[in-house]
């Protein structure tokens, strides 16, 4: 069909032959799967008290509240206005309703990212079905939706979620544009401003412009293609800029500036080290090859997903080289490989940097299961019914294999291991991070309850001791910092130790400590220590 023929089309006309996306048994699965991701990421959200990272978030949400938005400003503003707003609707809500149906401050300051979370596997099906294909899109949604290290990321108050969430629309919208422009312009230039519009929150979300350097790389890598097929450029950037702006309107504060300034200097950077598998590293963003090993996200890749997912993400490797030249697969291609290299050789390492890349491998994984389904369609002569009993029995053996895992990690889903990993090593002695501050809070209120008059609790999460501090009746304990004080204090002291917080500063005192004191008690996951108080009299 030329392009005169189709300008002369009626709109509706038009739309119909593009085909949708969504049919009722797609957006009956998609609802199911959105169901699902909502019940594994909201529930018991306040299991675990707050991270080091999450007060941080609530001194500068208590800034904001004074007018200052130059608080945090490491972290642009997106994610930290949707806490305010969900805690400000928490406090209402606490208001009005009996003590049994109040909402914890914990809830309250992770639920936007839980739902942000939650929301992520739509725009994953449809970023996938427009690179790939729907069935691909579906699956890669789920797969997405039960992956236990996306969701212990999702339930944290770190901008990684938001990041992701946006991308992905940002890709969908793209994407999609691409496929309507030959059939609806004015469409596609909206689809086109949309993902304008997506990059810039993504961007007002977490400072990674990377992935949009990335996606870049990949329309240059798929050029072939492209023919006008293109945004309108000005329009394009006009609003990722505009967005952007005013989802993150503190960037305009010389206050964020300067503080930028002397974070990227570290500046800001109170303690240094990274204990990965029982050895510390320098985890300098400026150090490369010589930090955190280049195994780390191999290793965690190799561990801690799913094997069945793990599997056919394997089995579907070859079809990045025989499919090169199909954009999907360029696209995929791009993501994977250069995101994997690119993060092996920087030296600051963390398990929440992966979840790119575990959204990538889910849908390389999505790539295998369909073509599976799709064999055993060929072979069988669907529809069959022996046919259709082998793809129901595939379908039901998948379904289990990726169900399985978050049931069994809930709902400390960040210690989850496959069974290589839980042949290799015990839970959260390969990343200690996985314990995400955890028995911090049931510590400090245990202190409280012992502690003589004027004690002092010594932590490398301080900012999470003065919290709970604050919360209690108690005025006359103090929180100290374990790295930056040491024990300098003359009178009663409580020292909590934490393989999560052990860096260079504070490694040696930790091991004084356990080799000549007994622990007064200790904090478990999973038959894990992961904190030891230690009480030191006056």
């Amino acid at each position: 069909m030329s392009v005169q023929q189709t300008a002369l089309m009626d709109p509706v006309e038009r739309s119909s032959t593009v085909p949708s996306f969504l049919t009722p048994s797609r957006t009956s699965l998609l609802v199911l799967t959105l169901a699902m991701s909502l019940c594994v990421r909201l529930q018991g959200l306040s299991v675990n008290g707050f991270t080091q990272d999450e007060v941080a978030k609530l001194h500068a949400i208590q800034a904001y509240r004074q007018g200052d938005f130059s608080a945090n400003a490491e972290h642009p503003m997106l994610m930290k206005l949707a806490m305010w707003g969900s805690l400000a609707a928490a406090d209402r809500w606490n208001t009005y309703v009996p003590e049994s149906l109040a909402v914890a401050p914990e809830t309250a300051l992770r639920l936007p990212n839980a739902v942000a979370g939650a929301l992520t596997p739509l725009a994953v099906f449809g970023a996938a079905a427009a690179l790939l294909d729907p069935t691909t899109g579906l699956v890669a949604a789920f797969l997405v939706a039960m992956d236990p290290t996306i969701i212990s990321v999702n339930r944290i108050g770190k901008e990684d979620t938001f990041l992701m969430l946006f991308f992905m629309l940002a890709t969908c919208c793209y994407e999609r544009a691409k496929i309507v422009w030959s059939t609806d312009r004015a469409r596609a230039n909206r689809l086109y401003n949309a993902a304008g519009a997506c990059f810039g929150l993504m961007l007002a979300s977490k400072y990674l412009p990377h992935l949009l350097g990335l996606y870049g790389l990949f329309n240059f890598a798929a050029m072939y293609d492209a023919g006008g097929n293109a945004p309108r450029l000005r329009q394009y950037l006009g609003t990722m800029l505009a967005t952007f702006l005013v989802a993150d309107f503190a960037i305009l504060l010389p206050d964020v500036w300067s503080y930028a300034a002397r974070y990227v200097t570290g500046g800001h950077q109170s303690h240094h080290g990274y204990l990965y598998d029982g050895q510390l590293y320098v985890n300098s963003a400026f150090v490369l090859l010589w930090g955190v090993p280049w195994t780390y996200y191999f290793r965690l890749i190799a561990t801690k997903m799913p094997l069945i997912v793990l599997a056919a993400a394997i089995a579907a490797v070859p079809s990045l080289v025989t499919r090169r030249r199909e954009r999907g697969f360029v696209w995929l291609r791009v993501f994977l490989v250069v995101q994997l290299l690119g993060y092996t050789v920087i030296a600051a390492k963390f398990q929440r940097y992966a979840m790119p890349l575990l959204i990538v491998i889910d849908m390389l994984a999505a790539v295998a299961v369909v073509a599976v389904f799709r064999w055993i369609r060929e072979r069988s002569g669907l529809p069959a019914s022996p046919g259709m009993a082998a793809c129901a029995a595939v379908a039901a053996l998948l379904v289990l294999s990726v169900v399985r895992p978050p049931l069994t990690a809930s709902p400390h889903f960040s210690i989850y291991q496959n069974a290589v990993g839980a042949r290799l090593a015990p839970v959260v002695t390969v990343y200690p991070e996985e314990a995400y501050d955890y028995g911090v809070r049931d510590a400090v209120a245990a202190i409280l309850r012992e502690a003589q008059p004027d004690a002092v609790i010594v932590s490398d999460a301080d900012m999470v001791v003065d919290y709970y501090l604050q919360q209690s009746p108690r005025r006359d304990i103090a929180a100290r910092s374990l790295s930056h004080d040491g024990l300098q204090n003359p009178g009663e002291q409580w020292v909590l130790v934490q393989d999560s917080r052990r860096s260079f500063e504070n490694a040696s005192l930790v091991a004084q400590l356990s080799a000549t004191r007994q622990p007064w008690r200790e904090y478990r996951l999973r038959g894990t220590t992961v904190l030891q108080v230690f009480k030191i009299a006056s």
